[in-house]
């Protein structure tokens, strides 16, 4: 999944940052990132929105005022994992409908490996040669695996 980071102050995006990685979301401040996000996290500084896509949205600011007909849940931080896990559920459950151009392959692995290094490195608390041990490859490819995936072995 791809999330657009939207509006957070600096508190607010090192929070929502350290959780979508730690659960294997992608996600930007630039809304040129990504062709178009499963979904958009607003910053509690946001009062209203209006977007011109159908995107599920996630706001930080419990009194946020919609223009339009969207899928919108209001979550303030700190997220809570079970009402988070809710939410995404239901943001991909929206996304569910059948591929009529099948599926990407190299997509799904990609997103695969990545989550596997995620794993590793937490399960290793940062170690990347330990890390690179449990995934049986190599220390230097894990390295350009996690340059690959913008994944920084300090947030573990």
């Amino acid at each position: 999944m791809k999330a657009w980071l939207c509006g957070l102050d600096d508190e607010e995006t090192s929070s929502v940052s350290s959780i979508m990685t730690f659960i294997g979301i992608e996600y930007s401040t630039s809304l040129t990132a990504f062709h178009l996000p499963d979904f958009v996290v607003l910053g509690k500084a946001i009062q209203s929105c209006e977007l011109d896509e159908m995107i599920p949205v996630i706001s930080l600011n419990e009194s946020l005022e919609v223009v339009g007909d969207y899928n919108v849940w209001l979550c303030p931080l700190p997220w809570r994992s079970n009402v988070l896990s809710l939410v995404l559920k239901e943001i991909k459950q929206l996304h569910t409908f059948p591929q009529t151009a099948g599926v990407n392959l190299n997509l799904h692995v990609r997103h695969l490996e990545a989550l596997l290094i995620r794993q590793a490195l937490v399960s290793t608390q940062g170690v990347v040669s330990k890390a690179a041990q449990n995934l049986q490859i190599q220390r230097t490819t894990l390295i350009e695996k996690m340059r690959r995936y913008n994944i920084d072995k300090s947030e573990f």
